[in-house]
């Protein structure tokens, strides 16, 4: 089988593992407290060119719940995309970790959230005044459907927020894959254009399973930290989280992965007869009929449809270890298929 369902079936980068390897010897200080932990907080200071905090933890859906719930009230409002993993894809998460806030899905084109839409979905919410409180914008990077916001976008709708009384929130689960695309610094990206927590994901790039709250607003550190050890996210033996990011992050490895993984996805691209998105990170969103669906699956080709892009929507994702002779292999039996 050659699998395109997901970024997240692909294993983890030899790098990564020869650092678990490493520090797997002798003690070290528990629960995060250690000299890894704190090296990975000096390389995100560096990176991302300012002061910030961080927490590791191992799974994006409690990152994601845990920082929007550090901002955002029981009574609070969450928007964000109409298909934003933290509405379609983590289970009530977000409303679970805020003790009931609510989620406010709205549409846009290519997965983006607009500013001008964004302005009065929030508008009228706060002007009604008995649904919720508006609290937190949360913004997807690379999108759902494999897009990329540029700095400017980023600024104009985290305006929007904070000027409404809410923080802003990023998924960043393909960060890298946004990164590489815009080739803009992760400052622009992030702080610069107004972004309060990011969510840096390196999961789906290399890692076994690790992510990071990276907190630009340090005035959420202190109840971030309480939910994330509430939450039972704080690892006892936290390096080997933090030992992840610091291979992750050591000699570019994040973006070299993320740099692959992107160019597969343009050269499967290149070969579609019918894109429905920009591909502009590491998925491809492509129209194809029943039969030639079939006979590729055949073939041994794992892909997922994507119904919520019409009738014969298919998504592939390509990975980090996704190699030149699978993409051509997969356009071959494509090419023959039709």
């Amino acid at each position: 089988m050659t699998d395109f369902r997901s970024d997240n079936t692909h294993g983890a980068s030899p790098e990564i593992l020869e650092v678990l390897t490493r520090i797997a010897a002798g003690t070290i200080t528990s629960y995060g407290n250690d000299e890894i932990t704190a090296r990975v907080r000096e390389r995100c200071r560096e990176l991302f060119e300012t002061d910030l905090e961080i927490l590791p933890l191992a799974t994006g859906t409690g990152a994601n719940a845990l920082s929007i719930a550090a901002m955002t009230p029981p009574w609070g409002g969450i928007f964000c995309h109409d298909d934003a993993h933290i509405h379609r894809d983590e289970m009530g998460a977000p409303e679970f970790f805020t003790q009931g806030a609510k989620l406010f899905p709205i549409p846009g084109p290519h997965g983006k959230l607009e500013a001008a839409t964004l302005a009065g979905v929030i508008d009228d919410i706060a002007c009604e005044g008995r649904t919720a409180k508006p609290s937190c914008v949360s913004l997807t990077q690379a999108t759902e459907a494999g897009t990329v916001y540029t700095p400017d976008e980023v600024r104009a709708l985290c305006e929007v927020a904070h000027a409404r009384g809410c923080r802003a929130h990023m998924d960043g689960a393909r960060f890298a894959n946004a990164v590489v695309s815009s080739g803009a610094s992760l400052a622009d990206l992030t702080w610069r254009a107004g972004v309060d927590v990011l969510v840096f994901g390196a999961t789906k790039n290399g890692a076994l399973a690790a992510e990071l709250i990276v907190m630009f607003d340090k005035s959420l550190a202190e109840e971030l930290r309480t939910r994330w050890h509430r939450g039972g996210h704080r690892y006892s033996k936290m390096r080997f989280l933090s030992g992840q990011f610091e291979a992750y992050l050591a000699d570019d490895l994040w973006l070299r992965n993320a740099r692959h993984a992107n160019a597969m996805a343009a050269r499967l691209a290149a070969a579609m007869p019918e894109l429905l998105m920009p591909v502009e990170a590491n998925v491809v969103f492509a129209r194809l009929d029943p039969a030639t669906i079939a006979k590729v699956r055949e073939q041994g080709f794992l892909f997922y449809d994507w119904p919520l892009f019409g009738e014969g929507a298919v998504r592939l994702v390509c990975g980090f270890s996704t190699v030149v002779e699978e993409v051509d292999a997969l356009v071959a039996a494509l090419n023959g298929a039709r």
